[in-house]
């Protein structure tokens, strides 16, 4: 059988003005128009009691979806990649980096030395330093990058120069931040498990 026209089913049932409030569903207009008739054949919907509008199922308040849906969209809509690409790495003061220099045995050696911020990333708190003068560097230091250099060539990682100098953030002076590439520093280097890495950087 065809579907009876809008409004045909009689009771004086209203047109039928949009279907997003019904559960969020479409229903089709003659099952939409049948629970509009017992809705007034029932006193509109309204409790025995003469409280608020009936909330059954399949029936929304006026305004009931609204409160319902839209704080979830509005989260779904702001809340996606919340904090993205802003956290930078740990701060000077975390315990991460105490804990980071306790792993690796740091020995320290003696010396200051000078030379220039080659590479720094920010979200990781690392870079490296390029020496003015690499024949300068203890012998030990020297020795710890060339094995390091070796090791990360025989891995296959994207080596840098042999002759850069590892550092992280909490050991250069808070003075230089933000730090710049080419920035001059002086420095004292130090050996762990690791390699050869830089420490006390301060501007030159």
């Amino acid at each position: 059988l065809a579907r009876p026209p809008l409004g045909s089913l009689g009771g004086g049932c209203p047109p039928r003005k949009h279907a997003f409030p019904e559960g969020m569903v479409w229903l089709p207009d003659d099952v939409w128009e049948a629970q509009q008739k017992a809705k007034q054949a029932s006193g509109g919907g309204k409790s025995s009691g003469g409280g608020g509008k009936g909330k059954g199922k399949g029936d929304w308040g006026k305004g009931d979806w609204m409160s319902v849906w839209m704080p979830m969209f509005m989260k779904g809509f702001f809340g996606k990649g919340k904090g993205k690409g802003k956290k930078g790495a740990a701060a000077f003061n975390s315990h991460f980096w105490v804990r980071k220099v306790e792993e690796e045995n740091r020995t320290e050696l003696t010396g200051i030395f000078t030379g220039t911020i080659a590479k720094y990333i920010f979200k990781q708190g690392w870079g490296f330093i390029l020496p003015d003068d690499f024949k300068q560097l203890p012998a030990k230091a020297k020795k710890a990058l060339s094995k390091a250099h070796a090791e990360a060539v025989e891995e296959g990682k994207n080596v840098q120069d042999e002759t850069w100098i590892y550092f992280r953030k909490p050991d250069v002076d808070p003075e230089l931040y933000p730090l710049h590439d080419e920035t001059p520093v002086t420095f004292e280097v130090y050996v762990d498990n690791k390699g050869c890495g830089a420490h006390n950087i301060a501007g030159a």
